[in-house]
Formats: structure tokens, C-alpha cells, sequence
């Protein structure tokens, strides 16, 4: 996915911050274990601690800086029993013994690692043509609007799961759906790329925001029966017209922002039946709401990871405190990075939930050049 639809939360620099201790932590515990021998003489003794230092170091390191590590843990004890000859001879033999057998499964417990490293590497990279494929490239220009958005795993390791989105320009207008699909893992993975097909054929077939909806829950109910998986989905889909004009249709989605120059606020719209859930509660046409978007104004749509998230408090996120910036709804990707650094600064970088977000933007001066 492009660099302007994801990025880490607040999360990154602690987790190097993790790492960087943990090179530092042998070479600290090494320079201790020297100072204390030199400072105390034979009243303490520390160097049986030496053999820490090996193991320490693979964690984080090579299995080459291990050797150096137990090659200098060796000399330095050594050095101790050639100053102070009151060190037991056979003591220091066992563990001279013990360093080179502690500093050889490090150093195998290191290209180990290292090993499987590469194989989560290979794995991500796998993950991330999987996400090209389902979740295409947004143009930041399309259909006379502005747009910007993000997906953010909940789990640092996964790439893409079961919030979706699309925008296509069509016929009927720029077409933006937003959705979130109930469950995790791979089922939640296909039905996502099930729902996106239903969409991006529906959008240029149908002429009603509504039917696409129709087409969404059929292609969703359809795969139900074949898997016996029945997992269902909300979706917000917004159908955009070069005015301004804005038609949605709320299938159990969290409601959109409007944001202008001078405040947010909540769209109040129906909740409308899941998608997937057509046959068994849908009894009465799907609603269609309307809506005009003013020029220098931005419709955000975001999943419940967004708004459900909570602080270490459990306290819910304040999306509208995120959004209060003075004429924030011009830029949609200033909107974006509003939302996205405000939850990150109340989660800590802590998701429990995918989030994702997208914003339109309508341009000060009308209909976009394209």
C-alpha cells in the first residue's frame, strides 16, 4: 500500500528504542562486571557473570559479534586471574569451559534467528503484494476530489485484514466505499476481496448507491453458502457528484465527519442492515441520505478502529478533539495525519482493532482538473 495510505502509529521509535537497549545491555553488563572486579579486588566476585554476555548478545546481534563477544569474555577473565592469584585455577578453567560452550549455542541460536528473521521478512513481503492486490492505489485526484486515507494493522506483523476500501470514478460520479468485515484472519481476508469485486463491478453497472449495496450483500450472502463462513460486514458507501452533491447509503457503519473550516461534526444517518444480513433483516428499501459537500470542505469515513479505540484509561478515542484544527478540512491529507497522530497518541501506538480511514476533499474552486 503507498506511503500515504499507511504508516506506524506512535508505536516505531519505542520499539527501536527496545532494540537499541537490548544491543547495548551485554557491553553494559561486561563494562560493570570489569569495573566492580578492578574496584573491589576479591572481596566480590563477578566474573562467573561473564557468561551471561554471549547469549545476551545473540538475542539482538550476528552470530560473529557472539564469537567476538565470548572471545572477549574469555580474554577478560583471563586478565582477572593473571592480576589476582588468588582466583581458583580450577574454578576459572570450568568457566573458561563453560564460556566456549555458552558462546557456541549463542552463536547457533544466532543464525537461527537470523534465520527466521529472513523467513518473516519473505513473508511480509508476500503480505504486502497480497494487500497491492486487494487494496489498490488510491489517486490523490480522482473524480473532482481530493483524497487521502490510511489502514493500520491492529498486529504489527499483519499487512492487510478486514477493513476495506475503494474509490473509483464513474459514470455516475466518484464512488467511495468504506467497510469493515466482522472476524480476522484469511476468511476475513477472502470475504474482503469478495466484497471489493461485488463493489468495483457494481459501480460502473448500477446507477443507484443503493443497489450497489444489493450487489455487496448478494456476492457476500452467495460466498456464505459456499463456505459455510457467516461472517457478515458494514459499509459506507458515498456516491460523490462533480457539484458537491453527496448520496450515502449506511449499511451498520460508523457515521462520517464533516469537516470544514471552522469545525467537525457527526453525520446522523440510519444504521441501515449489514451487509450479508439482507435476506434475514432487510425489509424495507435501503435508505439514501443526501448531503451537500461545500468547496474547501472534506467527508472523512472511518472504521471502528478508529473510533472504538481506547487509552491505557479505556477511555474512547475523541475523534472530533482531532479533528479541531482551524481549516483543516482544505487539505484531506492534513485531515488524515490529524486522525492518525491523535490515535496514535492516545493508544500509544496500541491498536486492538484494524483502523482505517479516507477522506474527500472538495477543492475551493469546484470540479478538480485532472
Amino acid at each position: 500500500m503507498p506511503s500515504r495510505f499507511s504508516g506506524p502509529l506512535l508505536g516505531g521509535p519505542g520499539e527501536r528504542t527496545r532494540v537499541s537497549r537490548l544491543r547495548l545491555l551485554p557491553w553494559l553488563l561486561w563494562a560493570i562486571t570489569v569495573v566492580v572486579e578492578f574496584a573491589t579486588g576479591s572481596d566480590i566476585r563477578l566474573s562467573p557473570v561473564l557468561a551471561v554476555v554471549p547469549p545476551l548478545v545473540a538475542i539482538a546481534h550476528g552470530w560473529r559479534t557472539v564469537v567476538a563477544s565470548g572471545v572477549l569474555a574469555w580474554g577478560t577473565q583471563l586478565v582477572f586471574v593473571w592480576l589476582d592469584p588468588t582466583y581458583s585455577a580450577v574454578g576459572s578453567l570450568t568457566r573458561l569451559i563453560a564460556m566456549t560452550g555458552i558462546t557456541t549455542a549463542g552463536a547457533i541460536a544466532s543464525v537461527a534467528r537470523e534465520r527466521g528473521e529472513e523467513r518473516i521478512r519473505h513473508m511480509r513481503s508476500l503480505a504486502g503484494g497480497v494487500q497491492q492486490a486487494v487494496l489498490r492505489p488510491i489517486p490523490a485526484l480522482t473524480g473532482g476530489y481530493q483524497v487521502a486515507g490510511f489502514y493500520q494493522a491492529a498486529e504489527s506483523d499483519a499487512r492487510v485484514g478486514g477493513d476495506f476500501y475503494e474509490a473509483l470514478e464513474t459514470p455516475y460520479g466518484l464512488r467511495v466505499v468504506l467497510g469493515d468485515v466482522s472476524g480476522k484472519g484469511l476468511a476475513a481476508v477472502d470475504a474482503t476481496v469478495t466484497l471489493l469485486g461485488a463493489f468495483r463491478e457494481a459501480a460502473y453497472r448500477e446507477e443507484k448507491p443503493e443497489a450497489i449495496a444489493h450487489w455487496m450483500d448478494l456476492a457476500l450472502s452467495r460466498r456464505q453458502e459456499a463456505t459455510g463462513d457467516r461472517r457478515f460486514a458494514t459499509a459506507l458507501i458515498v456516491q460523490a457528484g462533480p457539484d458537491g452533491l453527496l448520496r450515502l447509503v449506511n449499511c451498520g457503519h460508523v457515521p462520517p465527519w464533516y469537516v470544514d473550516g471552522d469545525s467537525a461534526h457527526e453525520l446522523r444517518l440510519p444504521s441501515g442492515v449489514l451487509l450479508g444480513l439482507f435476506d434475514h433483516f432487510l425489509t424495507d428499501p435501503l435508505p439514501t441520505v443526501s448531503r451537500t459537500l461545500a468547496p474547501g470542505s472534506s467527508l472523512l469515513l472511518v472504521t471502528d478502529g478508529v473510533t472504538e479505540a481506547r487509552d491505557d484509561r479505556r477511555e474512547f478515542f475523541d475523534l472530533g478533539g482531532a479533528l479541531c484544527e482551524q481549516g483543516l478540512g482544505r487539505n484531506p491529507v492534513a485531515v488524515k495525519d490529524a486522525v492518525l497522530t491523535g490515535l496514535g497518541h492516545h493508544t500509544g501506538g496500541r491498536l486492538c482493532d484494524d483502523a482505517a480511514a479516507l477522506v474527500l476533499a472538495r477543492p475551493d474552486g469546484g470540479r478538480a482538473r485532472r
